[in-house]
């Protein structure tokens, strides 16, 4: 199956020669003397995203119908339809509001602009023609990221606890050396003062209440306590 001009050229939305975009295949090597080509997919995407982001930002288009009307002017196109399509692919209303800063938004966006431009592709996925890695580089390079995930809760267990309680040194660490630091007190308390003797003491006293402590709270979260 022969690729559309779009894909072929790295241009899913089918801009034509003016604006400098990043990306441009150097002039040497241009052979479309309508439409941009761009050095990859990404650059194309990136130009579709920044496009509608400056629809935003600088005019005000913030709706499917608006950045249609601006994208595919009458003139060329059926723009009705092109509408109709777009906003039917991202499931919101021609009249909605839309944030173009938004991933999800601009995702939507710019998947169904290229899904129009270019028609069904290779891919299942919702553009049809490019993976979601490609997609997300393009935005990333529009500006655009993902948003973060969350961290996943951190297991509890004797180590982590025990890390959180002693300052990164494990439960079972501190309890081997433990008898090694109380032989060490013993052996070297005819070489001590009392008073260092009683700090040392102290030091391994506080290690023992935080290792107590920390098991506490492992025992009372396999109870269902905590």
């Amino acid at each position: 199956m022969k690729k559309p001009r779009g894909i072929r050229n790295h241009n899913p939305g089918n801009l034509r020669w003016g604006d400098l975009w990043q990306g441009l295949v150097p002039e040497k090597r241009r052979t479309d003397k309508a439409f941009c080509q761009f050095v990859s997919a990404s650059y194309g995407i990136r130009a579709v995203a920044r496009t509608l982001i400056t629809y935003q930002d600088k005019y005000g288009l913030r709706t499917v119908r608006q950045i249609i009307n601006r994208w595919a002017p009458s003139s060329e196109n059926d723009t009705q339809a092109y509408i109709q399509a777009v906003a039917s692919q991202i499931g919101r209303s021609a009249d909605e509001q839309l944030d173009m800063q938004s991933y999800r938004n601009l995702k939507a966006m710019t998947e169904a602009i290229i899904r129009h431009e270019n028609g069904r592709g290779v891919l299942s996925t919702p553009n049809t023609w490019y993976d979601q890695q490609t997609v997300d580089k393009g935005l990333a390079l529009a500006g655009i990221e993902p948003p973060k995930r969350a961290a996943g809760p951190i297991p509890v267990t004797r180590e982590t606890i025990g890390a959180t309680a002693t300052g990164g040194m494990g439960i079972a660490q501190i309890t081997d050396v433990l008898p090694q630091v109380s032989d060490a007190i013993t052996q070297a308390n005819g070489h001590l003062t009392s008073g260092s003797a009683v700090r040392m003491g102290i030091g391994v006293t506080l290690v023992a209440i935080a290792i107590f402590i920390a098991w506490a709270q492992i025992r009372r979260h396999q109870a269902g306590t905590l």
